[in-house]
């Protein structure tokens, strides 16, 4: 048995849909890069901002206590302890952006790539192409409506009260 015609002709219309714009792995290719960026700027703006108060997180968070950790340089303990936390936070801050010029090597890249990121922004792709497409045949119906008013309008006879005043 033949699909319906409506279904054949939409699959016509998504496949020449398709062939004029970029396509869909292009697109999600180029979000998933956008998506790394983000998430990479996200973490550098975290580290400095944790960075530029380090300081003060280590005596709120560890108080009089700092100073089981002091040595001849340092008579709190204050600076041993940023300097603790600061290195670490580099580490993990470098594992996780760190990427050998390979966006899937990174320890960032390979916890997405576990996600499954790629299949969702597909999907996500896949949703904005069928809104696009829908958008467009409404756009295109509206716009046959508009034009048949207008011919029909054109087309019908004035009444005779319009025409002789």
């Amino acid at each position: 048995m033949d699909p319906p015609v409506e279904q054949t002709e939409a699959k016509k219309n998504q496949n020449e849909a398709s062939k004029d714009s970029p396509s869909a792995s292009e697109n999600t290719n180029s979000r998933y890069r956008l998506l790394l960026s983000v998430i990479e700027k996200s973490f550098t703006q975290s580290h400095q901002s944790i960075a530029n108060d380090a300081h003060g997180t280590i005596v709120d968070a560890y108080g009089d206590l700092t100073s089981l950790f002091a040595s001849e340089n340092d008579e709190k303990g204050i600076e041993t302890l940023t300097t603790l936390l600061m290195g670490t936070l580099e580490r993990i801050h470098d594992s996780f952006t760190s990427s050998n010029n390979s966006e899937s090597s990174s320890l960032l890249g390979k916890l997405l790539q576990e996600q499954n990121i790629l299949e969702l922004l597909q999907k996500v792709e896949t949703c904005i192409d069928d809104v696009d497409k829908t958008e467009q045949d409404w756009k295109k119906k509206e716009t046959g409506d508009s034009q048949s008013a207008k011919e029909a309008i054109d087309m019908a006879p004035l009444p005779a009260s319009f025409s002789n005043q």
